[in-house]
């Protein structure tokens, strides 16, 4: 599909062109009518508004699709291609086939085809190669719209990283938690029917019960303390997933 200059690439041409409803010699040498029309225009010619907008509407339709064509399927920003067109639409499309502009951009070196913009400020004035203030501004205008970033381009930026949950408050972690005192729980359902058992064959045996219960306690709350500490650091590595 033919890419086509955008409505701010439009004004931009606009812009430099000026406005004219009578034919004029522009400094080139060439009868020009409505917004930089020169295709058949002869002395004493007129034109509306209307017609000057439709005229500029086919003669960029056209050079668009020679820009197009032009750039052979390498890929142009829309700034990059509007940029192009107002260049080729002021100094011809078998200028803009064989300029440093188009040369550099398909070879990918956009800010050496945005230097290069500069190279086209002359014309030829009483046959003599003049270099044109409004050429220079013109060509200074369209550098800074071809480098202009796309939207799109912002788009394809990194988005930002929300920080992460603090560790503590996340709710898989209060999850692993409870997970963690479950599981000390169900240990000690099945260790105090052991020690149970051991404590009636004797009453001497109550003191190991005893024992025993206090040391599956203060096992019991190290195993917890650890179990919660590793998760801890897996959450922080990233190894385990909030929700």
């Amino acid at each position: 599909m033919t890419r086509e200059i955008s409505a701010e690439g439009r004004a931009l041409i606009q812009q430099f062109e000026g406005l004219s409803l009578t034919a004029y010699l522009c400094p080139a040498g060439k009868w020009t009518i409505g917004y930089g029309h020169t295709d058949g225009v002869q002395p004493g010619d007129k034109v509306t508004e209307g017609r000057a907008d439709t005229l500029l509407k086919a003669d960029l339709d056209a050079y668009g699709r020679a820009v197009d064509d032009a750039l052979g399927g390498c890929d142009a920003s829309q700034h990059e291609f509007d940029a192009m067109v107002s260049l080729a639409f002021n100094i011809g499309v078998a200028g803009f086939n064989g300029s440093t502009v188009l040369r550099l951009h398909r070879l990918g070196d956009h800010q050496g085809a945005a230097r290069a913009f500069g190279m086209w400020n002359k014309a030829m004035v009483n046959g003599r190669l003049q270099e044109m203030p409004g050429l220079t501004r013109r060509r200074a205008a369209e550098t800074a719209f071809y480098l202009t970033p796309e939207s799109s381009v912002e788009r394809d930026m990194p988005q930002v990283v929300a920080p992460p949950t603090p560790a503590t408050s996340s709710r898989t972690v209060i999850a692993g938690g409870v997970t963690v005192a479950a599981g000390i729980g169900s240990v000690a359902d099945q260790v105090t029917p052991v020690l149970n058992a051991i404590a009636t064959t004797g009453a001497s045996l109550r003191n190991v019960m005893a024992l025993g219960g206090a040391a599956l306690s203060v096992i019991a709350l190290a195993a917890a303390a650890y179990m919660l500490w590793r998760y801890l650091q897996k959450r922080r590595r990233g190894e385990v997933l909030s929700t």
